[in-house]
């Protein structure tokens, strides 16, 4: 008798367990993308945040949260468009270039790195002879690399809109036709300003926070001939088949993140973010038109 009960009591209590304890029908993973070079480093950096996201949507059938790397901009679009990539956070001349070819929309602007909007500044040597932009041509610039926003998309758009023609070089010591600006890929901000600062190409470009930050003790033999446009600093965009109500959702737990211990927790440990706000298509719509001086860059 005593047993019987015992087995009615564990019965009971076992039925009366919270829903959410129980595995949720048809749930899967939240996969967060990212574009990079070193795929290890990358997922680090954006796992913690994909599992809080996930964690968070739980009750929307969400059960882990995970993180892939693509190579290059086409790779990422491939991604979204098979379904691979749920969310595509990065600068906003690759978000578009990758909403051009994958149909993504865009979501929310991230604070990365406390910052939600930055320009570019091209810089060289006070003593290199070079004054404005059109002293450019039959020299070389630095950019950082081919997706990088502030490295590269806006310096370049500025030179095109200046009449510039650029021509893609492999090395500093390449010819560089009399007519033309000669650019190379540094692979990063900090060789950027070391071949400026060195002489080994006429002028670099970066966004103007990293400027500041990698000049240090030469910022006095540099100046900056050209700041370009503001833009968002990073923008959150969605495959454009995710439903509605899940991208409703996701969009309401990035914008309270900052309201919470855990979530400023998460936010620090994603590259210092401060928040996630409200995105302006205002600030959206110059990008847009402009891509289609660039659009060359991913083939469409």
């Amino acid at each position: 008798m005593h047993k019987l009960r015992f087995v009615a009591l564990l019965f009971f209590n076992l039925a009366a367990l919270p829903f959410l304890a129980l595995p949720v029908a048809g749930a899967r993973p939240l996969i967060v993308g990212s574009i990079g070079d070193d795929t290890a480093a990358e997922i680090k950096k954006f796992l913690p945040f994909a599992r809080f996201l996930a964690k968070e949507l739980q009750s929307a059938g969400i059960d882990a949260g995970k993180v892939v790397v693509a190579k290059d901009m086409a790779q990422m679009a491939a991604f979204l468009r098979e379904g691979k990539v749920d969310l595509y956070i990065d600068s906003p001349f690759p978000i578009i270039a990758v909403s051009h070819l994958s149909g993504t929309k865009f979501l929310a602007r991230r604070w990365k790195k406390g910052v939600g909007e930055y320009y570019s500044a091209i810089f060289a040597r006070k003593d290199g002879g070079i004054n404005r932009l059109e002293d450019l041509k039959g020299k070389f610039i630095a950019f950082e690399e081919p997706y990088s926003s502030s490295g590269y998309f806006l310096p370049k758009m500025a030179l095109i809109q200046a009449g510039l023609k650029l021509a893609n070089k492999q090395a500093a010591t390449s010819p560089v036709g009399s007519d033309e600006v000669g650019y190379l890929f540094s692979a990063d901000d900090t060789n950027t300003m070391w071949l400026v600062v060195k002489g080994k190409v006429a002028a670099g470009a970066m966004d103007n926070q990293t400027y500041t930050k990698e000049a240090k003790g030469d910022i006095d033999q540099l100046k900056v001939l050209h700041k370009t446009m503001s833009i968002p600093r990073q923008i959150v965009s969605y495959r454009g088949d995710l439903a509605e109500s899940l991208v409703g959702t996701i969009k309401q737990i990035l914008l309270r993140m900052d309201q919470s211990v855990e979530g400023k927790k998460i936010l620090q440990e994603f590259e210092r973010t401060t928040r996630f706000d409200e995105l302006s298509q205002q600030a959206l719509a110059p990008l847009v038109q402009f891509y289609k001086s660039i659009g060359a860059e991913v083939g469409k």
